[in-house]
């Protein structure tokens, strides 16, 4: 795709209705073309072939083949080139078997709505923007392009604090630097870039600290996430629960749709969920659980912002460093999108930037020093 060029997008889906209002609403978006329509994943993957696309926008549950089969045949020189983005409804099955699909290589999904409530047109036609900012976003960052799109609708994003300086290295983490609370942020990306992490982490006895998640994901879908998380990593993984006491040994995931924030009373470090409005266009968002985990009093936080689209975590990593903790991005060489996390580092907000082995790395220590010494 040379710059200039319309973003080529392929639409797979089996539902002639969603390819219809896919193809007007994606095919009139602003630096976008749709160069075909296939309605199972067999024929998508011919057209693949044929029209070159940058981009699928790719249904889960097909006839002959499915979004996870389409994935599978993809050649090796096609999936580093083309960015996958599933479309999918947030029914347990398709929910879990879109989770699937981002380990396999999909980079993002935006979820269809349910018809059988809302009916499927309209619903539909609201989605598309959603559809073509995260193509955009994703292709441009494949492509090596800078200025990413708001996530979610944001509105413009304000322009980075000195934005022509370099990036500077931040200091690193401390030495010795022990956290009593890791927060974690992430978004576009962040699925595969999690399980890479927490598949990495090296595990000694159980975990002496607690760990908090935001993922930028629909309601329905972070349940699933959260189990899958869990599987692969050294630990279960679960949804929040409004009011619960912060468990060691077991991550908490905020639900889709509700922010977390943190409080903590005596000894007792408590979860609140709510439906606030939307941060950074967001919910959940990242912003709300890092400023709750800044306030709490004598907790020693480290707040790690991972990929993702926007500048979600910019005010909660400045609440973070203000409260003296520690705060970590991941490189932009290894994001699917650099936007969040290069706007902390572009804000000279963080102590490292580190690739997704060295957050492992990092986490083994935090999370396990007391166990190892012990």
């Amino acid at each position: 795709m040379a710059s200039g060029e319309p973003i080529r997008v392929l639409v797979v889906d089996d539902s002639a209705v969603v390819r219809s209002v896919l193809k007007k609403g994606l095919g009139g978006a602003q630096g976008l073309e749709v160069v075909g329509a296939a309605h199972n994943g067999r024929q998508g993957l011919e057209m693949v072939e044929a029209e070159k696309p940058d981009a699928v926008v790719l249904d889960v549950e097909m006839p002959e083949m499915t979004g996870i089969q389409f994935l599978d045949h993809l050649q090796p020189d096609k999936r580093s080139d083309l960015v996958v983005v599933m479309f999918s409804s947030a029914s347990k099955k398709n929910a879990e078997v879109t989770m699937e699909c981002l380990s396999r290589g999909a980079q993002e999904f935006v979820n269809k709505p349910d018809p059988a409530r809302t009916g499927m047109r309209e619903p539909l036609e609201e989605t598309v923007n959603e559809l073509a900012r995260t193509v955009r976003g994703l292709v441009r960052a494949k492509k090596g392009k800078r200025g990413e799109e708001p996530a979610r609708g944001a509105a413009p994003a304000a322009a980075p604090e000195k934005p022509a300086a370099p990036i500077r290295e931040g200091g690193g983490v401390p030495s010795g630097f022990q956290p009593d609370l890791v927060v974690i942020g992430s978004s576009t990306g962040g699925p595969q870039t999690l399980h890479t992490i927490w598949s990495a982490v090296d595990a000694v006895g159980p975990p002496r600290v607690p760990v908090l998640l935001v993922q930028h994901m629909a309601q329905g879908f972070t349940g699933p996430f959260a189990d899958r998380l869990g599987a692969r990593g050294p630990f279960p993984w679960r949804e929040a629960e409004d009011g619960e006491k912060v468990p060691v040994g077991t991550g908490l995931v905020a639900p889709g749709n509700y922010h977390m924030r943190l409080s903590r009373y005596t000894n007792r470090l408590t979860v609140h969920l709510d439906q606030e409005p939307r941060v950074n266009s967001c919910r959940p968002a990242v912003d709300p659980l890092f400023m709750s985990a800044s306030e709490l009093p004598g907790t020693r936080v480290l707040g790690i912002v991972l990929t993702g689209m926007g500048q979600d975590g910019l005010e909660g990593a400045r609440h973070v460093r203000s409260g003296g903790g520690v705060v970590v991005v991941q490189s932009e060489e290894s994001s699917a999108v650099w936007g969040m996390p290069g706007s902390v580092a572009r804000a000279g907000l963080h102590n490292a930037v580190m690739e997704p082995r060295g957050i492992s790395d990092l986490l083994s220590r935090v999370l396990y020093a007391a166990a190892a010494s012990g």
